[in-house]
């Protein structure tokens, strides 16, 4: 086996990636896998992001690679076009994909409600881009989902899933989703006056670890338990 080495979990909107990379700077293996796309339990109209699948296909990946190098830290990096909703240990449902679009008359009323770009550097995109607008929607179809929940960007969902950590980063909160101001490092007036804010893991820096491997992700997949996982950021 060779020295220590550092895995990268890099999800991205068609394909998710992992890769081993050595503490010299060399790739050892690198793996990738189509996301697939189903529809959202929610929302009917809407597609939902392949969570169950990435998971399963990262435990395998993640069984292989420890099999080739002594895994030391994981980072994960995502895109910042979704955000997951936990309750506990559990989701109160799939994050939505962005490629799905809103009604006219839900956007017509998210639009009128967001801050203005110089308040958070989003611009208006289109369906599902600014984050905020997808949990606009949810919240349209049923507002309870937010009760004594904890949001979570989705870098910060797979080091959650990876340590058992909620955390939020920069990085994923002010990339085009209306919830963040840069300029205070604070959340947006729609984040406040929607509930969004409070529901808010608490910030780490990217490059913070915080917190060890899950022992049962240790234990399916051969890695240490002592593994650091880093809070992550916004792509790759």
């Amino acid at each position: 086996m060779s020295a220590n080495a550092t895995i990268v979990l890099d999800v991205g909107k068609t394909m998710s990636k992992l890769s081993l990379w050595s503490d010299a700077g060399e790739c050892l293996a690198r793996r990738a896998r189509p996301n697939e796309r189903r529809p959202h339990a929610v929302i009917p109209d809407a597609e939902a992001l392949d969570i169950d699948g990435i998971t399963a296909w990262s435990l395998s990946v993640l069984r292989e690679f420890a099999t080739l190098a002594t895994v030391t830290a994981i980072i994960p990096v995502a895109h910042g076009a979704s955000f997951v909703l936990l309750k506990g240990n559990d989701l109160v449902c799939d994050p939505l994909d962005y490629e799905s679009t809103p009604p006219v008359d839900v956007m017509s009323a998210y639009r009128a409600q967001r801050d203005p770009f110089q308040s958070t550097g989003s611009p208006p995109l289109p369906d599902g881009l600014n984050a905020g607008a997808q949990l606009f929607w949810l919240k349209q179809h049923n507002p309870t989902l937010y009760r004594d929940a904890t949001l979570l960007p989705w870098a910060q969902y797979w080091a959650w899933w990876l340590s058992g950590v909620a955390r939020s980063e920069v990085t994923s909160l002010g990339c085009h989703t209306d919830l963040w101001r840069p300029d205070t490092m604070e959340p947006s007036t729609l984040a406040y006056e929607q509930g969004w804010a409070d529901a808010m893991a608490p910030l780490a820096n990217a490059d913070d670890v915080i917190g060890r491997l899950r022992t049962h992700i240790a234990v399916e997949t051969g890695l240490s338990p002592d593994v650091r996982v880093y809070c992550g950021l916004h792509d790759s």
